[in-house]
């Protein structure tokens, strides 16, 4: 016959050994794991995105290191490091003064940034404008 005072104590300790071995077959994570921050950014002529052709497209990489065939990527990322990727509080500097002609420009920037999606868009009154008010970012 069985003795049930035995049996219950055995219940806590095979549990408790059961977990201190699942335990150990945890994998660490390695150190070197970051979020992504890889862009396109693409400059176009016209009022739309949807609607307008880019002109011109480069890539951005910013982790694990500034890279892409965007022409500054170090500039470009610092920027947006800057303003944590916000890519609507990017500062215009205002300087220079540009024609009153109204030839609309749209630069977008699709991707991700630090883990988290990015779908921009934003429309100047002329080439001119983007570049008085654009950032080291659409410089391209």
């Amino acid at each position: 016959m069985r003795n049930p005072i035995r049996s219950a104590m055995a219940i806590p300790l095979l549990s408790a050994g059961a977990l201190l071995a699942l335990s150990g077959t945890a994998t660490a994570e390695p150190a070197s794991l970051y979020a992504p921050s890889a862009l396109t950014l693409t400059v176009a002529e016209g009022g739309d995105a949807s609607a307008a052709a880019p002109a011109r497209a480069v890539t951005l990489s910013c982790r694990p290191t500034d890279s892409g065939t965007h022409p500054a990527p170090a500039a470009a990322c610092a920027e947006l490091r800057g303003v944590h990727g916000d890519f609507s509080a990017l500062g215009a500097s205002g300087t220079g003064a540009c024609p009153m002609v109204y030839a609309p420009v749209v630069v977008t920037a699709q991707g991700v940034w630090e883990g988290e999606r990015v779908d921009f868009e934003r429309t100047y009154g002329n080439g001119c404008v983007l570049a008085a008010e654009g950032t080291p970012v659409f410089d391209f």
